[in-house]
């Protein structure tokens, strides 16, 4: 048990390493387009503009990706309220039957599976909404009268906005099931403990019970042995 819990921080540390070797990769992307884009801006005309890729049909793309990314955070939280309530199922059954530890045991190690899976998602989306968030900041109107792409790009921002709060939303339950792991796997050690102590008290019950028999016994059997050599009592003869 304790080697699953030391795997997922070892995830939490490989998901920051994993975003920030990202970041920096797209600040170098991003540097890059703008130094490129600075360059060749003064050798730009108007029909040259025109044949470049239209804002609408940019502003469709990072819609449908957000729509996606959005659909991926919807089933980390279905995912989130199935683990809730399997977590409910578990501190039922430790108050119900605290004895059977070894079902316990298996769900607490499923339970685990599937916060790694949900880890998985949560990271996925953060790296996606990264993604877009540099992608939208590198994208710089370069002509005037691009209404259209300036409504679109504010859009772009509320749907971001609403995004960093699912993920905020989504990271805070993982956190909270992640203590509640931790709670459940500190009262299963207590259960083992319990039922250690059960065992040691049991056998001590036995042993005890057997030597008090065994000495009624041997009370017996010297009681016997005495009696044969007392003399008879005397009988009385009546006058």
């Amino acid at each position: 048990m304790e080697s699953l819990f030391a795997s997922v921080k070892v995830f939490f540390f490989c998901n920051n390493c994993l975003l920030l070797h990202i970041s920096a990769e797209l600040q170098m992307f991003v540097e890059i387009g703008k130094e490129s884009s600075d360059n060749s801006t003064d050798n730009y005309d108007e029909n040259e503009w025109s044949s470049s890729p239209n804002c609408e049909d940019f502003s469709e793309e990072i819609s449908e990706k957000l729509k996606l990314l959005e659909s991926k955070l919807e089933e980390a939280s279905l995912l989130i309220d199935e683990k809730d309530s399997r977590i409910l199922e578990l501190d039922t059954l430790n108050k119900t039957q605290p004895g059977e530890t070894a079902l316990y045991n298996s769900k607490l190690l499923s339970l685990q599976s599937e916060v790694d899976q949900l880890l998985m998602e949560k990271m996925e989306a953060e790296i996606q909404c990264f993604i877009l968030k540099r992608a939208s900041e590198a994208w710089q109107p370069q002509t005037e009268g691009q209404g259209t792409f300036h409504e679109a790009q504010k859009t772009l921002s509320e749907d971001h906005k609403q995004l960093e709060v699912k993920l905020r939303h989504t990271e805070n339950r993982a956190r909270t099931l992640e203590d509640l792991v931790e709670k459940l796997e500190s009262q299963c050690k207590e259960l083992s403990n319990a039922s250690e102590v059960l065992k040691l008290q049991a056998g001590a019950s036995r042993a005890s019970l057997f030597c008090s028999v065994q000495l009624v016994l041997l009370c017996i059997a010297v009681w016997t042995f005495v009696a044969r050599f007392l003399p008879s009592p005397p009988e009385f003869v009546p006058t």
